[in-house]
């Protein structure tokens, strides 16, 4: 058996860190570490900023003073920014649910064309497409364990428009949006000023934001890394990075480098979140990057911050001191 694959005892993984991979690892305290975290998640997940070259057999060679209460720095960094944007974007996806509920029945006759009919969705999609959405509703609904649902099940002839979308996956409510009338999406695009240079509504930045924040927001609920999360730009352009109209007005590298990265996240909250609150949200996010720089090598956080996609610190600020117009939630019934 592989060296790597059998079983060692704690001391031993201690030993292993010291002796093969100079990582520094003394002493009940580290060990605890390694006792309350595990091997695999905290060296083998977070090992990699530290990793500065390769020897001859091909073996990673770390930064000279790695340890692993630096590997834990990362790890817990990554913890605390799975929590943190798992608050921002589930709030966010509350609120364009809500909308979403109201202005599918508010075009659809104030609620009395039923979500359930073909006829509520837009009238340039196929009826396999309008089919497709429903049956996946349906479906889901059925599957629910909550209360609220089964209440409607046993009592009323219907299931509402707003618990429907309240209750179905991100990805099917996504889909609701791509089906609807067009009303529907413009809406959102004009309240949250996602808009192209024309003021025209851009569905496509709607969808692909909503898209990755459901992406971002399942690794945070499983429990995966996030700072390094990224997505490969394709040929054929259906992934990778929008460029929106903030990304033109920071570095020319975000608009060169066309994969897609949590940065990209940072930038869709801009459109999404009031400005006092996005405010917030960067600040937050700079003390959590402030305590991360003071506690790891130099080279090793700049090997995270890139991982995020942030090409430097102040753009950070920049992004605060972008203007943008005041999201107008009282006249979102007005919207089209």
């Amino acid at each position: 058996m592989n060296e790597d694959k059998l079983f060692l005892t704690y001391n031993q993984q201690m030993r292993k860190l010291r002796n093969d991979k100079q990582i520094a690892c003394n002493g009940s305290s580290d060990k605890k570490l390694l006792v309350r975290a595990g091997y695999f998640n905290i060296v083998n997940g977070y090992k990699t900023p530290f990793v500065s070259d390769q020897d001859a057999d091909g073996n990673h060679i770390y930064i000279s003073g790695t340890s692993i209460s630096q590997l834990q720095a990362v790890k817990q960094f990554d913890d605390r920014l799975r929590s943190f944007l798992l608050r921002y974007i589930t709030q966010i996806e509350e609120e364009v649910r809500a909308l979403t509920g109201y202005k599918f029945d508010e075009c659809n006759e104030n609620g009395k064309i039923p979500w359930y009919d073909t006829n509520a969705y837009s009238p340039n999609k196929s009826l396999q497409d309008k089919m497709s959405v429903i049956s996946k509703a349906y479906s889901e609904l059925s599957r629910s364990q909550l209360d609220y649902v089964k209440f409607y099940m046993d009592n009323h002839k219907q299931i509402p428009t707003w618990i429907m979308i309240k209750v179905v996956n991100f990805s099917t409510f996504i889909d609701i949006i791509q089906c609807s009338k067009t009303d529907v999406s413009h809406s959102l695009c004009h309240l949250y000023g996602l808009e192209d240079e024309q003021g025209r509504a851009n569905v496509k930045l709607l969808i692909g934001s909503l898209h990755w924040m459901r992406k971002i927001r399942n690794a945070c609920a499983h429990n995966e890394r996030v700072y390094c999360l990224s997505r490969k730009n394709s040929r054929t352009g259906n992934s990778g990075r929008i460029l929106e109209k903030y990304f033109s007005l920071l570095s020319s590298g975000y608009s060169r480098n066309l994969d897609q990265k949590l940065f990209d996240l940072i930038i869709y909250f801009k459109y999404y979140l009031p400005q006092t609150e996005y405010k917030q949200f960067i600040s937050e996010l700079k003390n959590m990057l402030g305590d991360l720089q003071s506690r790891i090598h130099p080279h090793a956080f700049e090997y995270v911050r890139a991982q995020i996609g942030i090409r430097a610190p102040l753009d950070l600020d920049m992004l605060t001191r972008l203007p943008k117009n005041e999201i107008e939630y009282n006249k979102f019934d007005k919207q089209t």
